[in-house]
């Protein structure tokens, strides 16, 4: 995020803020049916709504999205934190953060998940806080950090100097319209990020995705006491998602206002350089035994995201695909030698791509996007209609997902081969187009089914099955109150996005 923010401004903060509209519907509407289902995965849930066949697919997509997105782009992070630092080969830096990051994955279990994910949390807050503090103090050399604030925003305005000079130099790979500004979080419908004709299907489709499907943010809710305690848990990651842009975002602004030469090369090299932006800041800023402590956050970040990953990976080889297809009266040893040997293999492929990805170019941020793009939008909208209506059914679920996906695939090959519309490119817009497919497919597929009810009826978990669940674990007394706390964190970030956009920051370089 540093990286794209250095490319493209303050737009990349929409990643954390947009959260804020798939958290209220977990802690409102999911949670509890998730809490009261006693599923252990996120695929078992959806094959008490769409029968074994959605649940297989979706337990097959979720492994390859887990290894090809996070586990992949999280160890060539890794990597470059390694090459960034001492300067040793990438696939040789890749190879050891995969074996040290996924070692202690597979030797901790879930466990190591939670324990992990708090310590690393306080590490990488307070490391990650110095990086942006020093980079604010060092901007105008003088003053504090307010007035370093203000330098980091003026030069982002790029409206003179090298910074309007760097904009100019690349203003063409981020909107046709010969104007752009930095500071603002919506972007025109040609924006390759944050179009905002795109933004409300990425809520729909990524967001869903990656919050409420995701096994490796879920098992953490499973893990939970009582509902009250996993609704309280996501209103809390609502706050900090609102001030995550200070250490991810606002770095990356930093250094534009620092490095704005960065950008006068190639766009590809440009981009693979603003990956290795946060390395350029530690080592620009920090003292040696502050590095020491940042590399000590960057494996921090890397460890706690891998540990989550291996964990669910094999969770979902293992529940969803080994026991029920291949093993039905698998014993737990042999269960827990399966779950070893799937966290292993994933490491490896992890491994693998992630030396490619070191190789091929291009922004890392982009690149996850752009495959969350893709494999969101039908089981996104397969999982909103089906906790929404009782009008869909197993047979619609495939149709969508079947069709879902072929419609992502003919969009890539038409944007490949023919010369399209500047819209048509960004993957968010792609992704609003598949996923209004995929809700149609789906509504059309369940229509035209004419057979049995599949899963019965009782097996169901809708909105209006459920109703009187989602009352309970609100809050019993109002410092308690789910609602109120709700509401704070939603009012904070609406506040945030409207500070960053055209209303307050009006100015586009010419």
């Amino acid at each position: 995020m540093v990286g794209a923010s250095y490319l493209l401004g303050i737009c990349p903060a929409l990643y954390e803020w947009l959260n804020v509209f798939t958290f209220l519907f977990m802690i409102f509407i999911f949670i509890p049916f998730l809490l009261s289902s006693k599923v252990v995965t996120i695929p078992e849930f959806l094959a008490r709504r769409y029968g074994p066949v959605v649940r297989q697919i979706f337990a097959f997509i979720t492994v390859v999205a887990n290894i090809l997105i996070f586990m992949a782009a999280v160890l060539y992070t890794g990597g470059l934190a390694l090459n960034g630092f001492f300067g040793w080969p990438m696939p040789l830096c890749i190879v050891l953060t995969g074996l040290f990051a996924g070692g202690w994955a597979i030797y901790g279990g879930l466990s190591s998940v939670a324990w992990t994910g708090v310590f690393t949390a306080v590490v990488k807050l307070t490391g990650a806080s110095a990086v942006t503090v020093l980079g604010l103090l060092a901007v105008n050399g003088k003053g504090n950090i307010i007035d370093g604030f203000r330098t980091v925003i003026e030069r982002n305005r790029a409206a003179s100097g090298a910074w309007h000079d760097a904009l100019q130099h690349i203003v063409s790979h981020l909107t046709s319209s010969g104007s752009y500004n930095r500071l603002s979080v919506f972007q025109g419908p040609d924006h390759p990020l944050t179009p905002w004709t795109g933004l409300f299907f990425l809520v729909m489709s990524v967001s869903i995705w990656y919050n409420v499907l995701n096994q490796f943010i879920i098992q953490r809710i499973l893990g939970s006491r009582s509902i009250w305690d996993a609704r309280m848990a996501v209103v809390f990651a609502g706050y900090a998602k609102l001030f995550l842009p200070l250490i991810t975002v606002l770095p990356g602004l930093i250094l534009f206002a620092l490095h704005p030469e960065f950008l006068q090369g190639d766009w590809l090299a440009a981009q693979h350089q603003a990956d290795k932006g946060y390395i350029a800041l530690v080592t620009e800023l920090l003292p040696i035994g502050m590095r020491g402590l940042l590399l000590a956050v960057l494996f921090s970040a890397v460890q706690a995201t891998i540990t989550s990953v291996v964990n669910s990976t094999a969770t979902v080889l293992t529940i969803d695909i080994y026991v029920p297809l291949f093993r039905p009266n698998a014993t737990d040893k042999q269960i827990v030698s399966f779950g070893i040997l799937a966290s292993v293999a994933s490491v490896v492929l992890g491994i693998l791509i992630a030396i490619w990805l070191s190789q091929s170019g291009g922004g890392i941020f982009q690149y996850i996007q752009t495959l969350n793009a893709f494999f969101a939008p039908p089981f996104a909208a397969i999982f909103v209609l089906g906790i929404l209506t009782r009008r869909v059914n197993a047979t619609g679920g495939i149709v969508a997902i079947i069709g879902g996906f072929a419609v992502g695939v003919v969009l890539k090959i038409v944007g490949a081969l023919l010369i399209m519309p500047g819209w048509f490119y960004p993957f968010a817009n792609q992704a609003a187009i598949t996923w209004t497919a995929s809700m149609a497919f789906c509504i059309i597929g369940s229509a035209l089914h004419s057979g049995k009810i599949d899963p019965p009826l009782q097996q169901r978990v809708t909105l209006w099955d459920s109703a009187a669940l989602l009352r309970e674990g609100l809050g019993e007394v109002w410092y308690k109150s789910v609602i109120l706390w709700s509401a704070g964190f939603v009012v904070a970030i609406l506040g945030a996005m409207f500070l960053f956009s055209d209303v307050v920051f009006p100015g586009k370089s010419p």
